[in-house]
């Protein structure tokens, strides 16, 4: 903890919006950015909670004191590293996760100014990418394979992680580009799609196969893998039994 004062001397800064005469003219991401100065001021901010609230409302167990703390020191690669312990893909969930992390902050709970937590994660995600510290990883193999299912949040994550465990991975989805609702489901206001094809691209240097334009079905799975991971989300949304509900 840096600065254990700073939650009472510095307020909380959302970065806002693009102008409205900027974004009216594209379908680019709307959230502007903070530079690095007043980035590492907001997360100053973190009190490092004796029981971080943060951390159990993290549905990712993200160790939000721990990266607020070296991003605050200006250790970017750091931060990034202990982000990436448990979770795959901060520059997705920087952008468009809920941040119930910031519901369970105690500064929101008493002061209603959470630490911006979220959007400090996306900021050193797009320094990972920015600065290098994200590149290809060189991954003994195992000898055994595994096909996945589904192209979309749960597959990639899946997918990435068995990757780094040596297996050989093949991901399989109907669609004709990865990401499932990522890209099919999130406009480009929220998440632009090359965030997402930065990631793949990453991915397939590392290995990993995807095969698109693959309806499979699950009762007749690819044969020559050594096991299966069915990530098919749940693309079917559920109806409202009731009267003019249309």
């Amino acid at each position: 903890m840096g600065n254990p004062k700073a939650f009472l001397t510095i307020p909380r800064q959302e970065a806002g919006y693009r102008p409205i005469h900027d974004r009216i003219s594209d379908y680019s991401e709307v959230e502007q950015t903070l530079n690095s100065r007043d980035r590492k001021l907001q997360a100053s901010r973190c009190m490092d909670c004796g029981v971080p609230f943060c951390h159990w409302a993290c549905p990712l167990g993200n160790k939000q004191p721990e990266f607020q703390d070296a991003l605050y020191k200006g250790k970017w690669e750091e931060a990034y590293k202990i982000l990436n312990e448990t979770n795959d893909f901060p520059e997705f969930t920087g952008r468009i996760c809920p941040a119930l992390c910031e519901k369970s902050c105690v500064l929101k709970l008493s002061m209603d100014s959470p630490v911006t937590i979220r959007e400090n994660e996306a900021a050193i995600a797009e320094a990972a990418f920015r600065e290098g510290y994200i590149k290809p990883r060189n991954i003994e193999r195992n000898g055994r394979k595994v096909a996945i299912i589904g192209a979309g949040p749960a597959g990639l994550a899946a997918a990435n992680q068995l990757n780094g465990k040596g297996y050989t991975v093949t991901v399989f989805d109907k669609n004709e580009a990865p990401g499932g609702l990522l890209r099919y489901g999130i406009p480009n206001f929220k998440l632009h799609k090359p965030i997402i094809d930065r990631r793949i691209r990453v991915m397939e240097e590392e290995g990993i196969h995807f095969k698109m334009n693959n309806d499979v079905d699950v009762r007749q799975l690819p044969e020559g893998f050594d096991a299966y991971c069915i990530c098919t989300g749940a693309p079917t949304a559920r109806d409202l039994p009731a009267p003019d509900a249309n």
